[in-house]
């Protein structure tokens, strides 16, 4: 995984401190860097959300890093508010019609409507945050 290893120069950091910031030993990190090894979904996962790039990016499958670090944070009110309008979604939607109409969804199948629901929410206001606040408010 050479992307692995262009991150972690580009943050400054050897291999061991990397390691320890992961959980694991230097050397696997040289194997990931060397292609000796591929991490499992767990470290993916956490390498991905160290670096701030997405797992396709980790992967190779993407060429660019993902942008969303250069996105405004939430608040905790936009949270809330993204709850709410969540919530208020999940309970106005017929949830047999938007599993295919004859299929009864389950909790997993629910659960990931709504995970999904969440990032797509999440992000849509955070690029809505970006794109409208006057210069003389962002925190640049």
């Amino acid at each position: 995984m050479e992307t692995l290893k262009k991150l972690r120069k580009s943050k400054g950091l050897t291999q061991a401190e990397l390691g320890k910031i992961l959980g694991v030993s230097p050397s696997t990190i040289g194997m990931y860097e060397q292609g000796r090894r591929t991490p499992d979904k767990d470290a993916l996962i956490a390498i991905s959300n160290y670096f701030n790039v997405s797992t396709d990016y980790l992967l190779g499958n993407e060429k660019e890093p993902d942008t969303r670090a250069d996105l405004p944070p939430l608040t905790p009110r936009d949270e809330r508010d993204i709850a709410k309008d969540l919530e208020k979604m999940l309970a106005e939607l017929d949830t047999s019609a938007a599993f295919g109409g004859n299929l009864t969804p389950d909790g997993e199948d629910l659960e990931l409507l709504k995970s999904s629901l969440t990032q797509a929410m999440t992000l849509a206001k955070r690029v809505a945050k970006q794109k409208f606040t006057p210069k003389k408010y962002r925190k640049e």
